[in-house]
């Protein structure tokens, strides 16, 4: 892996004019901020009405979002008198989606009623030999671990000024000695018997999702039962939510059942990784994600870190219940409970 080329350079003309742009959205965000807190002071809240509670909270909120327009202003202004931005070259070496959920809510006094509101946001990174920045979307969706690449960024506001794809990476396939050639990786299966020890993660799996499909039935089997004299509207989604489970839940058995009398048998499947990314949420844990030729697989981090882009894998499936038993990289294979 080589090391990541780090250099510093006086911003350009366009670099400014780019920056300055920041400040036209820190004026339209404050702009209409103070257009919506204005609404609900004098027709929402109208304080000669309440008390000072509501008063101090919309103070707050107001508070918050000045906060934000003055972070947004000055760390632009910082940018500008320096006039520098930092420039790195080097191969990508990882990359991360962050969902971030905020939930809130309000309550009208007058009407009564209580209101929760959920909004989320994306965030896209890229780490540039394990060196992590934040670049939009449009970009993030070009490149491939591995892939070399050039950004620059402001140093205060990490405004991303450049970014440019200076090698893709390739997938070489060795057909002789000190000979490669680009060519679409083909997967290959083989079916084999199970040990021991991998039935017992299936059986382990298996009961797992039993337990989980019969309390969802449960829970829509007492909602029948309460609703069943109530307004039939309202019990129709009930129903179809209770016919949908049971279905899936006569499924799985059927296919576990199928599973036992072909002989426990497992399919290796030899497959080819393309990419791969982590994701993070305020709401969920973190999971790790492969990206192959065939599928997307979740693994633990410890595979995770193994893995490299081109790497060639063996994924070990049940037959039928298509659960993932283990994955087979250059160290051994490793089950699911290391996963």
């Amino acid at each position: 892996m080589t090391h990541t080329n780090f250099e510093i350079k006086p911003l350009s003309p366009q670099d400014r004019n780019k920056l300055r742009k920041q400040y036209l959205f820190a004026i339209l965000f404050l702009g209409v901020a103070s257009a919506i807190f204005s609404f609900i002071y004098f027709f929402v809240i109208k304080p000669d009405d309440f008390s000072g509670i509501p008063i101090i909270m919309f103070s707050i909120f107001l508070l918050f979002f000045a906060g934000i327009f003055s972070y947004i202003f000055w760390n632009t202004y910082i940018d500008l008198k320096r006039g520098i931005k930092h420039c790195f070259t080097g191969a990508v070496t990882d990359k991360r989606v962050d969902k971030h959920t905020t939930k809130s809510r309000s309550y009208n006094t007058r009407m009564g009623t209580n209101t929760r509101h959920k909004s989320s946001r994306t965030y896209y990174y890229i780490s540039i030999d394990n060196n992590e920045h934040s670049v939009p979307y449009s970009k993030y969706t070009k490149v491939n671990v591995n892939d070399k690449v050039y950004l620059e960024s402001s140093p205060k506001n990490k405004e991303v000024l450049a970014f440019t794809i200076l090698e893709k990476n390739q997938n070489p396939v060795t057909i002789a000695a000190n000979t490669f050639y680009s060519a679409p990786f083909k997967s290959k299966s083989i079916t084999k018997p199970m040990r021991q020890s991998e039935i017992d993660l299936v059986k382990k799996i298996f009961f797992k999702k039993v337990r989980r499909t019969l309390i969802y039935i449960i829970v829509y089997s007492i909602l029948l039962f309460t609703l069943w004299q109530g307004i039939f509207i309202f019990l129709i989604p009930v129903i179809i939510a209770f016919i949908y489970t049971s279905i899936k839940f006569l499924i799985l058995i059927n296919k576990y059942v199928k599973f036992n009398r072909n002989g426990n048998l497992k399919q290796i499947t030899t497959i080819q990784v393309t990419d791969k990314l982590t994701m993070t949420s305020n709401t969920n844990s973190t999971k790790f994600r492969v990206i192959t030729n065939v599928e997307n697989i979740d693994v633990s981090e410890k595979i995770y870190n193994k893995l490299k882009a081109n790497a060639i894998i063996d994924l070990h499936k049940a037959t039928f219940l298509k659960n993932l038993v283990g994955v087979s990289i250059d160290e051994g294979t490793q089950y699911l409970e290391n996963l």
